[in-house]
């Protein structure tokens, strides 16, 4: 049965409609054309400026209700960007855990609970946005394509006498694809095949890209997405590639090993000079916290460690300390004074 379910996805994709049954009656929403796209705008505009002169706020004004009423802060969005942050790593713990299933599935339970709250938190912002300009826009065009874009199985427009334009809506909203369920669709049988054939053939959907609907534009997105990894000459085996936590944990890891070559090479030019090339340590400049953060990740963890050492050492400190007074300064001149004494004493043995 769960193969079924994906090919009834896979083919309402390339469908490009919706197939609802309701109490006996068999309605299709279709995933609306670029021409009644370009008509909703103009139901969007028109909604938002009838709101406006009604004195309803705009997305940017409500934003002090929420503060004023402990609704959302900044701050939400600061702990979810974290949060975000926690996932990552989480995910790239899941890749290299993948063969450790005890602490596997505790990795993506973690994950699990962490987008959760991530979810809470940003959704918070938007508890009031139905309220206003930008909300009534968005709904108006909403119920407007709806009410384009369903039918019955012979074709013939649907006269809501019998469901209103909510009903089917809130019907349509609950049929969403989700995101786990594009990948699936975009690593298996049949879909993999027809993708690769697609590609070669020219065409996939018969029309346009530019007339491609979103689950669609959605679907060969993700397949593209699985094209880089096979093509990888790092390439995962199958059972991460078929793990959405372990493969999103892989290319964390390889976007993060990508960055850091970049922003070693941006060094790199930096320090033509050979003398700054051959020197033990390399003083960069930041012109702001992030570059300080990209180039404080080109450390090694030895460097790293060294670097957490002087800053106790500098804030237990009485007063300012000479860099030549900082431990691992004077454990290196102590350590090369002795290499030069043993090299002398070797240099007068005959």
């Amino acid at each position: 049965m769960d193969n079924i379910f994906y090919e009834k996805l896979l083919y309402r994709i390339i469908q490009g409609r919706l197939r609802l049954k309701l109490d006996g009656l068999v309605l299709f929403v279709y995933e609306p054309s670029v021409d009644l796209l370009e008509e909703s705008l103009e139901v969007y505009e028109d909604a938002y400026r009838q709101a406006y002169f009604r004195e309803v706020p705009i997305k940017e004004e409500i934003l002090d209700t929420l503060i004023e009423n402990n609704l959302w802060s900044p701050l939400d969005d600061k702990q979810a960007d974290e949060i975000d942050k926690k996932v990552e790593d989480l995910k790239v713990e899941a890749f290299k855990s993948f063969y450790d299933t005890g602490k596997l599935r505790a990795i993506k339970a973690a994950i699990r609970t962490l987008e959760k709250k991530v979810i809470k938190l940003r959704t918070k912002k938007l508890a009031l946005d139905h309220t206003t300009c930008e909300g009534v826009g968005s709904f108006s065009r909403s119920v407007w394509l709806i009410s384009k874009s369903t039918f019955f199985t012979n074709n013939e427009p649907y006269d809501w006498s019998r469901y209103t334009i909510s009903n089917i809506m809130d019907q349509y909203n609950s049929y969403n694809i989700t995101t786990e369920q594009f990948r699936k669709i975009a690593r298996t049988d049949p879909w993999r095949s027809m993708w690769n054939a697609g590609k070669k053939q020219g065409s996939l959907f018969n029309k346009p890209s530019c007339e491609l609907t979103k689950d669609q534009l959605s679907l060969s997105s993700y397949s593209t997405l699985y094209d880089n990894v096979y093509e990888s000459h790092k390439c995962p085996n199958d059972k991460i590639i078929e793990d959405d936590d372990c493969l999103d944990g892989w290319l964390i890891e390889q976007r993060r090993e990508n960055e850091k070559d970049r922003k070693q090479q941006e060094v790199n030019s930096m320090i033509k000079n050979p003398k700054i090339a051959n020197s033990q340590e390399i003083f960069v400049m930041a012109k702001d916290k992030k570059s300080a953060q990209d180039i404080y990740d080109l450390n090694d963890l030895v460097a790293r460690n060294k670097i957490v050492a002087r800053e106790k050492q500098i804030r237990s400190a009485d007063g300012q300390i000479k860099f030549t007074d900082l431990n691992d300064v004077r454990q290196d001149i102590t350590t090369q004074s002795h290499q030069t004494s043993i090299r002398s004493v070797k240099g007068k043995v005959k």
